[in-house]
């Protein structure tokens, strides 16, 4: 079972507090209005002693629609249950990539003050053996100032322009979510955190801020298993892969506005890598500081959309390049277009360039020399080339859609193809696949080809 943070404990307890207080008002002023429609109706009836019974009943009927309010509350759940299997051998413990059942719980609560918003699973993890409550929401959102938004809680935090190719969204990713065939959805994570959203002219200034560093869902070998380039293999350590956490802070920024109808941005980010690319002097993996710059735009473009991106990763820890147990610092840059090109079939092109700045110095330094790395030389630039096809029929109700992944310079590539069916509004399926190659075993997606999987997902709502 996880923790409950003090921020939630705080937005329970306000909850309770609040929602009694609700509840007496609203009864409160049921029993008020009741009251006056008596009156209503009785001096109404003896003003008119002639109305017909219809023209009564409708006049009836009126009142009771004015007088009905809808619930504030609202709520949603539904059960999904997931199975994935591996395609070839593989080093970690299972042949099972997913084996699951999950069950959702949404609760959202509107008043004229504050939003209320909870989402929470309760889910039995085969693969881990063991049953877990996963908190994906819980926030309370107001507006202290007509110009200023706040939302504090558990919250789900998003922003930039790329699908699937993240430059300045340094939010906390789930990784082994999205290799194992779980929705969309839980791909991006959720931290305890405050976001703020504040209004001027045409300007938007969002600020987020999380006390406690949330990293990605990164592989530890549970699930899937990744490269060692100490042993030259893949591993799946697991619980003896030991990370060196951190508890400070993370702060995020972005100015955007819109003109003449392109939407421009601007990014900045105070933290660490959010996965444990560094190794301390003791051996262990641990998360480097790292603060990130960035722009984007985006806007219609003949019938589609273009976007463009770049970010300037600077690696605190490591600004001469010359500490190859450090990554380097970064410039990350990218441009995509999405367009309909015929009914109902959707194309997405994206073109990604990564520079890895101080090559020289990295490629010179000790550890590098080493027979340690002799064989994982990494390029100064990487490229990396995306394709998305949806096509959707019989009434949206069936689609199928693959996204592909492909890098020239690692000479690797994933492929994730699905097919989604709505039955009807309670009962959906899915299945797809996450399939891996490459030449190299230590490249991005090369390492992974003993985790391509196969999947199937189904989901009850109600």
């Amino acid at each position: 079972m996880k923790k409950v943070t003090f921020i939630q404990m705080i937005l329970l307890l306000g909850l309770s507090i609040s929602s009694s207080q609700v509840f007496a008002q609203t009864e409160q002023a049921h029993k008020s209005t009741n009251k006056l429609e008596t009156e209503k109706t009785s001096q109404a009836t003896k003003q008119i002693p002639s109305l017909s019974t219809d023209v009564w009943q409708d006049e009836w009927a009126n009142d009771w629609q004015e007088t009905t309010e809808l619930s504030p509350w609202k709520f949603g759940y539904f059960a999904e249950v997931a199975y994935g299997r591996f395609m070839q051998n593989n080093v970690v413990e299972s042949n099972t990539s997913l084996s699951e059942l999950r069950g959702r719980v949404n609760v959202d609560y509107s008043h004229e003050l504050f939003e209320f918003t909870a989402k929470g699973d309760l889910l039995f993890d085969e693969v881990l053996q063991q049953t877990d409550v996963n908190t994906k929401e819980l926030n309370i959102a107001f507006s202290p100032l007509n110009n200023l938004d706040v939302k504090l809680g558990r919250q789900v935090l998003t922003w930039g322009t790329g699908d699937y190719v993240f430059l300045n969204d340094l939010f906390n990713k789930d990784w082994q979510s999205f290799f194992s065939g779980r929705d969309d959805e839980y791909l991006k994570s959720a931290s305890d955190s405050v976001r703020m959203t504040s209004y001027w002219r045409d300007f938007t200034l969002d600020l987020a801020w999380t006390p406690d560093f949330s990293p990605d869902n990164y592989l530890t070998g549970e699930r899937f298993s990744f490269y060692s380039p100490i042993l030259k293999r893949n591993i799946a350590p697991n619980e003896n892969f030991i990370v060196e956490q951190t508890q400070d802070s993370q702060w995020s920024a972005r100015l955007a506005t819109s003109i003449q109808g392109v939407e421009y941005a601007l990014y900045g980010y105070k933290g660490f890598w959010t996965t444990p690319l560094g190794i301390n002097h003791q051996g262990m993996a641990y998360f480097p500081k790292m603060n990130a710059w960035g722009a984007s735009a985006l806007t219609p473009l003949s019938n589609g959309i273009f976007n463009v991106e770049f970010s300037i990763y600077n690696s605190l820890e490591d600004s001469q390049g010359n500490q190859a147990a450090i990554p380097n610092s970064q410039v990350r840059a990218l441009m995509g277009y999405e367009q309909e090109i015929v009914k109902n079939l959707t194309v997405g092109l994206q073109y990604y360039l990564e520079k890895t700045q101080q090559y020289d110095a990295f490629i010179q330094s000790t550890l590098f020399q080493s027979t340690l790395f002799a064989n994982e030389q990494v390029d100064e630039y990487r490229q990396l080339a995306t394709v998305r096809l949806r096509y959707s029929t019989l009434q949206q109700k069936l689609v199928y859609s693959l996204f592909a992944f492909y890098s020239p310079t690692d000479q690797d590539s994933y492929l994730k193809p699905a097919i989604h069916y709505r039955y009807n509004d309670n009962y959906s399926f899915s299945a797809g696949a996450n399939i891996f190659s490459g030449s190299k075993p230590y490249t991005f997606f090369g390492q992974h080809q003993a985790n391509t999987n196969v999947w199937f997902r189904g989901r009850f709502s109600f």
